[in-house]
């Protein structure tokens, strides 16, 4: 839990505070533009663990987890966001070194958003990884890029890294969602 509590109090405050900041410039302006501020998007992608392979393995040869995503986004401003990002693997296996077995993990992220240009948005944050033999703190760390498509509909492919306690993963993700 001190893993938690280190990598994930201090960039959640840091978050605030710039939301904060940002919500307090953005009621100065008098004006208000209509943007679509909640975005929901559900996806399926890949988690590549290098340190990881079937049960039973006694060495890591690396493994591609399958996984559903589900995330909910909140824009505060033009360019700044905040939300939860839900993530379920659909496999069973083992960290080869620490003997780390795990069993459809499923991982939530409390992550900041900030976009780049309008297509182009980079995410950091942190959380746990639920499962029933262990749980983990994650930091996570990411970009999207938004294919905006008809009626608010966007198709998001994402690509991001997640920094666990016992060891570190890479995901692909592609996630069609809605802005409303």
């Amino acid at each position: 839990m001190s893993f938690l509590l280190r990598y994930t109090i201090l960039p959640v405050i840091l978050l605030c505070m710039i939301f904060l900041n940002v919500n307090a410039q953005e009621g100065d302006t008098g004006r208000e533009e209509h943007h679509p501020r909640h975005q929901l998007a559900a996806g399926f992608g890949f988690t590549f663990i290098p340190v990881a392979g079937g049960l039973g393995d006694t060495e890591a040869r690396g493994l591609f987890v399958p996984q559903i995503g589900l995330d909910y986004f909140y824009h505060i401003h033009g360019r700044w966001g905040g939300g939860l990002m839900a993530d379920y693997e659909l496999d069973h296996y083992m960290i080869v070194e620490q003997q780390i077995e795990r069993e459809h993990a499923l991982l939530l992220i409390l992550a900041g958003e900030f976009k780049i240009t309008e297509h182009w948005a980079v995410f950091a944050g942190g959380g746990v990884e639920i499962e029933p033999h262990d749980h983990l703190g994650v930091v996570r760390l990411g970009a999207e890029y938004s294919i905006v498509l008809k009626k608010n509909w966007v198709l998001l492919p994402m690509l991001y890294f997640d920094f666990k306690e016992n060891y570190d993963t890479w995901s692909f993700a592609v996630s069609i969602g809605k802005r409303f």
